[in-house]
């Protein structure tokens, strides 16, 4: 209709304009005519407007009225578009559907369901709407779906297109699976396993450990190669790493079980895995899983993810490193560094324990031999070491010094060198804003290794076998090259850091644990000092007690809720976590407690659970026998329920 009206007023325009031209020569003959002929083509310029909105008012409601007899559903323009259409309104209700839909989306149904949610693959319809498109699965297909509305008779009613893309996702996933992956493998301790084998009996543990490491990689599509004697490459399809995946790793339980004679040889393997669109990619993030996985204990997986990791095993004991080469090395470059510099902080993580403080403690014996002034860097009101504090302040012998956040930053410059202690956790660390500030970072820590670790360190003194903190620096304190003086609160102090983490030499301790507590004890520290700095309030003691008596048991854990408050909940929650392993039958235990106003986690164990792996499913971590965690939860029944069902997948 808009076509012949156009082409109608071009030819009216054209005659007006051939009229005009007329009656311009006519008035050079006769003007009186030239006059009338002017008049008749104002007449009929006027009558060609009006005709023209006349048409176009009575054509526009023509349409509209023709529009609103239409019935979409019986149009065979409708059922003859390509791809599948169906029709619903705002409440989801289906009016109507073409032939394409019922067989190629419905398939062998004949009749339609009465609301949209049926193939829409659970969405909402209003995110469809409001969405250019949106993939959705119905029937093992695939769609993506397009959205239109209209208005008719006062119902809003939505048309949903969809196109079929089912061989493009099959594409994509196939794509996707043939992806590259690198898996880095290195077995642990294979030279440490036992002191009184011979080379040829060595050779053919290693043997056995890459019989087991062969046998597995058979299962699947890939290309092993060894790097050395105790370190492998596997590259590897995506799709063969899934598979890996889901079945978690096996050979880590096949070469945790390998004997020699009847007798069990201590090996396990580490194992990096990460994948990329480029080998070169996958090679770079598969050494940092590998990393992540050893500097966790190692006998695990490390999967690398975009930001993260995932990990799977860990079930086994760090084992102690028998030689001291790396701790003398580390102890000459420490000294080197304090001795170059104009004055040195140490922090520990957030409220800071026994370990933490005992370890700054340490250090700053250190700086002391070498006449570099030391600060230990921590809130005073809110560490779970009061006593200890009181000591230090108390002691006119003591020349180190406590400072608050500011000042700590007021004292960094350049010659300024940040030792962290008891943590190697960016977002763990006592004062944030002064690590960021540090231009020089030594890091010393024992905790298994997890991500935001601190990756801009001069020196990252990691060891996942070492009892504590303060028996890291208790041997750095006889490597550093100089003659330390120690004193018995600092010896005291160590040696309550030690005390604390291992529970009184229970847990996580080896031959070098004890060797740093004779240390310690030669430098004059008092056994019966150090135990009065885990005293508690009567309040205190009541309260452990309470939390213990309401304990319950799952799964041969223990857990328990302290619903109460006090200024002291954290260190009573940790004490009647570890008075909970004393139960029989109890192979971890968890005190759930509120803390500025979420739920937070302190789990115990004697090494057959891992809490640390159970705690990191709540965001926190720590060590394989302490862990803790501050959940982003506010109701003790979800955490509860999370915590059962933690359990049982990594224990099942």
């Amino acid at each position: 209709m808009n076509k012949y009206l156009q082409r109608n007023n071009a030819v009216y325009v054209a005659a007006i304009a051939a009229a005009a031209v007329c009656a311009v020569i006519t008035s050079l003959f006769v003007p009186l005519l030239a006059f009338i002929e002017a008049g008749m083509i104002i007449l009929f310029f006027l009558w060609v407007l009006i005709s023209d909105r006349y048409y176009r008012k009575h054509s526009r409601k023509y349409l509209l009225k023709l529009s609103k007899k239409l019935d979409f559903s019986k149009e065979k323009v409708i059922n003859r578009l390509p791809f599948p259409i169906i029709v619903c309104t705002d409440d989801g209700t289906v009016n109507w559907c073409n032939e394409k839909f019922l067989n190629r989306v419905i398939g062998s149904k004949s009749t339609v369901e009465g609301n949209i949610g049926a193939y829409i693959n659970g969405k909402d319809l209003f995110e469809i709407i409001n969405s250019e498109e949106t993939a959705v699965y119905v029937n093992e297909h695939a769609y993506t779906v397009y959205s239109n509305s209209f208005e008719s008779e006062g119902i809003v009613n939505h048309i949903l297109f969809y196109i079929d893309n089912t061989g493009l996702r099959e594409i994509e996933k196939r794509y996707n699976s043939s992806k590259p992956c690198v898996i880095y493998i290195e077995a642990d301790n294979v030279g440490d396993t036992r002191l009184d084998l011979r080379d040829s009996e060595r050779a053919e543990i290693r043997s056995m450990v890459e019989g087991e490491i062969e046998k597995w990689t058979g299962n699947y599509s890939c290309i092993m190669k060894r790097l050395g004697e105790s370190r492998y490459i596997i590259i590897a399809e995506k799709s063969d790493v899934d598979k890996m995946i889901e079945s978690k790793f096996p050979v880590l339980d096949s070469v945790r079980e390998i004997r020699y004679k009847e007798m069990p040889v201590r090996t396990s393997l580490s194992i990096g895995v990460a994948s990329g669109n480029t080998f070169s990619e996958c090679e770079k993030r598969a050494r940092k899983a590998l990393d992540m996985a050893v500097g966790r204990g190692g006998d695990q997986a490390a999967v690398a993810n975009n930001e993260s990791y995932d990990y799977y095993g860990g079930i086994s004991k760090t084992v102690e490193k028998q030689g001291r080469v790396e701790t003398r090395i580390i102890g000459s470059a420490f000294s080197e560094l304090i001795e170059g510099s104009d004055d040195v902080i140490v922090m520990g993580h957030r409220n800071p324990d026994l370990d933490a403080i005992g370890a700054a403690l340490g250090v700053c014996a250190v700086c002391e031999s070498v006449g570099v002034p030391a600060f230990i860097a921590t809130d005073k009101n809110n560490t779970l070491c009061s006593v200890l504090i009181e000591r230090i302040l108390g002691d006119e012998n003591q020349s180190v010094s406590i400072i608050d956040e500011q000042t700590a930053i007021n004292l960094l410059d350049k010659k300024t060198l940040l030792v962290v202690v008891d943590t190697h956790i960016k977002n763990y660390v006592e004062f944030p804003d002064v690590y960021n500030k540090a231009s020089s970072v030594f890091v010393i820590d024992h905790h298994r290794k997890s991500v935001g670790f601190i990756d801009n360190a001069i020196v990252f003194y990691h060891n996942p076998g070492a009892s504590s903190a303060c028996e890291m620096v208790t041997e750095l304190l006889q490597y550093t090259g100089s003659d330390v003086t120690v004193s018995g609160l600092t010896a005291e102090a160590l040696l309550a850091g030690i005390m604390l983490d291992t529970k009184n030499f229970v847990l996580g301790t080896g031959v070098r644990t004890f060797q740093a507590a004779a240390f310690l004890r030669k430098c004059g520290a008092d056994t019966v000092n150090v135990h009065k700095m885990f005293a508690n309030s009567f309040d205190n003691y009541l309260a452990r007690n309470n939390i213990v008596s309401k304990s319950k048991q799952f799964k041969n854990c223990a857990v328990s809720v302290a619903d109460y408050n006090s200024p002291d909940i954290r260190i009573v929650c940790s004490q009647a976590a570890d008075e909970m392993m004393n139960i029989q039958n109890v192979k971890a235990s968890f005190v759930l407690y509120r803390l500025n106003g979420k739920i937070c986690i302190s789990a115990r164990s004697y090494g057959e659970r891992n809490v640390q792996i159970i705690m990191e499913e709540f965001g926190g971590g720590g060590h394989q026998t302490m862990a803790a965690a501050q959940t982003d939860y506010t109701d003790y029944e979800t955490v509860l329920k999370k915590l059962v069902q933690t359990v049982n997948e990594k224990y099942s």
